[in-house]
């Protein structure tokens, strides 16, 4: 049997603990308290979160990767706080599958709360596992679930078309998924996005709202204000590094070098 050789590869400073979350409990996952009565659940790649009310539980997305755990967690904290442990309301982030794949899990009856367009795409989808969300809106809508305040708004399309704000000012959280990965760098051409201009644009319409934890859809550990601001630079960084290569570097010896090239060549 060959041996798999790594004395040749690079090294690389280790991964930062500021870039850590908690350790996941022996069945994959963590949960813990954001602010009173919201909690946050992540496998380490994931994230979502919910509320217990006096109206059941509200819970805001649904990853496949944390699937059946994320009852679990809501159990785990219903039995510790003897609270009710029944999902009442889904709120859907957007319409991808990696944050809403885990949704069907839930009771048919479970509302089911979202954009206009997550609706719409999601009908077109036809996905049984991802069941469209029932009741919808525009632009903003305050929910008012068992006395406790959501606050729902679209600013525009960023990393999906029906990508929303998550504002919950009563637990001064703020969930925006798919933008700021805390403690990491963006992945996969800004996180997969389909709008950059509008990627570009949302850190800064979250940081309008007044929060002090943020729960961005991935990784290990809830964010800051000061991830967002530092995810902003980084990005202007890459701006300006790109427009300054674009204004500064000559390609015409690679033509010259590979000149048996499809796409359109510079004069001389």
């Amino acid at each position: 049997m060959s041996t798999t050789g790594t004395t040749t590869l690079p090294e690389y400073a280790p991964v930062p603990r500021s870039a850590i979350g908690p350790a996941l409990n022996e069945q994959g996952y963590f949960v813990g308290r954001v602010e009173r009565n919201l909690y946050w659940i992540t496998d380490g790649s994931y994230q979502c979160a919910f509320l217990t009310t006096s109206d059941g539980v509200v819970l805001l997305d649904a990853p496949p990767t944390i699937g059946h755990n994320i009852q679990r967690a809501v159990d785990e904290i219903a039995v510790a706080n003897g609270v009710s442990n029944k999902v009442r309301y889904l709120i859907y982030s957007h319409h991808h599958a990696d944050h809403v794949g885990a949704s069907s899990i839930f009771d048919k009856n479970v509302t089911r709360i979202g954009h206009e367009e997550t609706r719409k795409l999601l009908l077109r989808d036809g996905d049984a596992a991802r069941p469209p969300n029932e009741e919808t809106f525009q632009d903003t809508r305050t929910l008012e679930i068992g006395g406790e305040r959501i606050e729902l708004a679209w600013h525009g399309a960023n990393h999906s078309p029906d990508n929303i704000i998550i504002h919950l000012p009563d637990h001064d959280a703020l969930m925006l998924i798919d933008i700021v990965n805390p403690g990491w760098a963006p992945v996969f051409l800004a996180n997969l996005t389909e709008d950059i201009p509008g990627y570009l644009e949302a850190p800064a319409k979250a940081l309008s709202y007044p929060w002090k934890h943020f729960i961005g859809g991935h990784l290990g550990r809830l964010g800051t204000r000061e991830d967002i601001a530092l995810h902003q630079q980084y990005m202007a960084d890459i701006a300006e590094s790109s427009r300054k290569a674009l204004d500064t570097v000559d390609v015409t010896r690679y033509f010259v070098k590979y000149g048996n090239n499809p796409l359109p060549q510079p004069r001389p």
